[in-house]
């Protein structure tokens, strides 16, 4: 297999990874389990920054890809695709800044002696938050797109 198919064959896993513990932190908060919620955020970041270290790698490595073989249409999907990235990571790194004013509070404690949250703060990392699972789950579906045509460029289908 071309490493370049390997590495993003390896970096669909890993957005997989994301969907999946976003996702599972989106239920776990329906359940009221804030403690899981936030677990299962900061592996979703994790595989997030697993992501971007080793894409620092891999264009070390091997370099970007030579889209000059791509269609229009692929290249098109490609450019939707880092938008969707980028979206998740500015929208994550919000909401992450935003859960920090939220610790200490009953909507994360749910002790009821804790102070509330300022509505603000939980304004904002709802809506980022949102946001960013949201377009990591666009960004999957764009990708898996994307490496089908790739392995299609390859000849393997």
């Amino acid at each position: 297999m071309d490493p370049r198919l390997a590495y993003w064959t390896f970096a669909l896993l890993d957005m997989c990874g994301v969907v999946a513990f976003a996702a599972a932190g989106v239920r776990a908060l329906r359940r009221g389990d804030t403690a899981r919620h936030r677990r299962c955020m900061l592996t979703a970041a994790a595989f997030v920054a697993l992501f971007l270290i080793s894409y620092g790698l891999k264009l070390a490595a091997l370099g970007r890809e030579d889209l000059a073989s791509w269609g229009a249409l692929s290249v098109w999907v490609l450019r939707l695709h880092e938008l969707c990235v980028l979206t998740m990571v500015v929208a994550g790194a919000v909401a992450g800044s935003r859960s920090l004013r939220l610790r200490g509070s009953r909507n994360f404690t749910r002790r009821p002696g804790d102070p509330p949250a300022p509505a603000g703060a939980v304004r904002w990392h709802r809506g980022a938050g949102i946001t960013a699972v949201y377009a990591a789950a666009l960004g999957l579906a764009l990708a898996a797109c994307v490496l089908a045509g790739m392995y299609r460029r390859a000849g393997w289908f």
